[in-house]
């Protein structure tokens, strides 16, 4: 048995999909996606550009190494002291570390001699997340990754480096307390462990984030066959508190009695009784297959309203598209779009769309899901733009996918713009839609801007996930 880094960046993720690496059938696999590769080759170019600036350093370059090789060679450069090896090969009983950089530090000595070595991954990211109204916290799939090559670090040389780091996208290094990791890492390690050797078999957790997974496919069949719980929207890891308590099905779930799983031993935790009143009608629309609209509903009366919809890459913290649809009583219909035609250009695309909501100051805003919003409030603040017009705009605003969880129920497992809108009649142009497509589509198109097609694949994307919310709105007014 062998267990990786990668095995614990995978369970920060999915724990399913662990098992599924170490035991399940590769012709179930699907193809990878282009975001994914697109992600791969981003980490590559990373530790490229890295490198190119380590001008002076002495480089132990082992990457064309195969591992048995590359372990060999680590060892003896480790023991000799080093100064920089790249694309290593740790390992300690049946814990395998291929870091990016293992870099020699002298102010602690260890087993080698007078210095110790750090692991450093290079990442196409940054470690440290900023989110309102809570403190900053350093990603946990980032985190367990590098603390798994501090224990195999730790165990080589008897001295554990205090922090965790990484070379983020800005080429800045990012540190964190490894002390603040050391539980969470040791538990996770422990099931990653249990899963890798088959003593925990582990089952699919159906969620909207699934779909990038080379699993996916399988996972979903599986979950549609058995008539998992998790096929029921946002039930996710709550699915096995249910199971724990007889409700193993959609159909156990649609034919509960509520009232037994309130208190007493039968008590689901995690669940009062409005979460299970809803995990019911849930599970009563999708054996039905048809959705289920709540009364009492209404949307703005406006002179103009605008589909909006916003294409970023979160890899490179860049917003290179601004869609709108514009419609009137007039009979007006529209589309407009804003595009930073490269990194450089976002500051000034930015400034121009921020007039644009200057000029439109009665619209109404519609959107699906606070995407939106949270973006507009970041580039705000990075830009120094007019906090008025953002708070104009964010009165007029009006999301499309807390109104449809608030007033209706759905037979998916996903209330994502993509499976709402195909339940609604609606259908895109792209034979493969999606947001992280869209990423890939216009990193290709910097890599050659030639390549016109690609923009217009983005354009006609973005124009569908707008229309796809004029679908929708206009299905619900149908049902008013």
């Amino acid at each position: 048995m062998t267990l990786t880094a990668q095995d614990l960046y995978n369970y920060t993720k999915c724990a399913h999909r662990v098992y599924l690496d170490a035991h399940g059938d590769p012709t179930e696999k699907s193809e990878v996606s282009s975001f994914v590769k697109l992600l791969w080759e981003m980490g590559l170019q990373k530790e490229l550009e890295h490198l190119g600036t380590l001008v002076g350093t002495p480089i132990e370059d082992l990457k064309p190494l195969s591992i048995e090789a590359a372990a060999k060679q680590t060892a003896k450069l480790l023991r000799e002291g080093a100064p920089l090896i790249y694309q290593g090969v740790i390992r300690h009983d049946e814990l395998l570390g291929r870091p990016d950089l293992l870099v020699r530090r002298d102010d602690a000595p260890s087993a080698f001699g007078a210095w110790h070595y750090e692991a450093i991954d290079i990442k196409a990211g940054r470690g440290w997340e900023m989110r309102e109204g809570s403190k900053p916290k350093f990603k946990r799939h980032y985190a367990l990754q590098v603390m798994f090559y501090r224990d195999i670090l730790t165990r080589l040389q008897q001295y554990a480096p205090p922090q965790g780091k990484i070379l983020n996208i800005d080429g800045e290094i990012e540190s964190f307390d490894g002390a603040d990791f050391e539980s969470d890492y040791a538990s996770a390690l422990a099931e990653v462990q249990k899963l890798v050797a088959g003593r925990e078999r582990s089952e699919p957790v159906l969620s909207s984030g699934c779909s990038q997974c080379e699993w996916y496919r399988r996972c979903r069949q599986w979950v549609e066959t058995t008539h998992d719980p998790s096929g029921l929207f946002f039930i996710g890891k709550q699915k096995f508190a249910l199971k724990a308590h007889g409700l193993d099905t959609i159909d156990a779930i649609a034919a509960m009695d509520v009232s037994r799983h309130l208190k007493g031993p039968d008590k689901i935790p995690g669940m009062a009784e409005k979460s299970l009143q809803r995990a019911k009608h849930r599970a009563q629309v999708m054996l039905r297959g048809e959705p289920d609209v709540r009364p009492g509903f209404s949307f703005p009366d406006a002179e103009e309203e605008i589909y909006f919809d916003i294409e970023d890459d979160p890899t490179q913290g860049l917003v290179y598209f601004f869609g709108l649809v514009l419609r009137n009583r007039h009979g007006r219909d529209d589309f407009l779009y804003f595009l930073a035609d490269g990194p450089a250009e976002e500051e000034n695309t930015v400034r121009l769309f921020w007039q644009f909501l200057a000029d439109h100051p009665q619209a109404v805003y519609y959107v699906y899901s606070a995407k939106e919003r949270s973006t507009l409030r970041a580039l705000q603040r990075r830009y120094g733009l007019d906090p008025d017009v953002l708070a104009q705009y964010e009165r007029q605003e009006f999301d499309l996918y807390k109104f449809i969880v608030d007033y209706s129920d759905w037979p998916t497992h996903s209330y994502g713009i993509k499976q709402i809108a195909r339940q609604v009649g609606f259908s895109w142009r792209d034979r493969d839609p999606s947001g992280a497509n869209s990423i890939a589509w216009f990193n290709d198109y910097l890599k050659d801007p030639t390549r016109k097609e690609l923009l217009t694949r983005i354009l006609e994307y973005n124009e569908d996930d707008c229309r796809a919310m004029i679908a929708i709105k206009e299905w619900f007014e149908r049902r008013r």
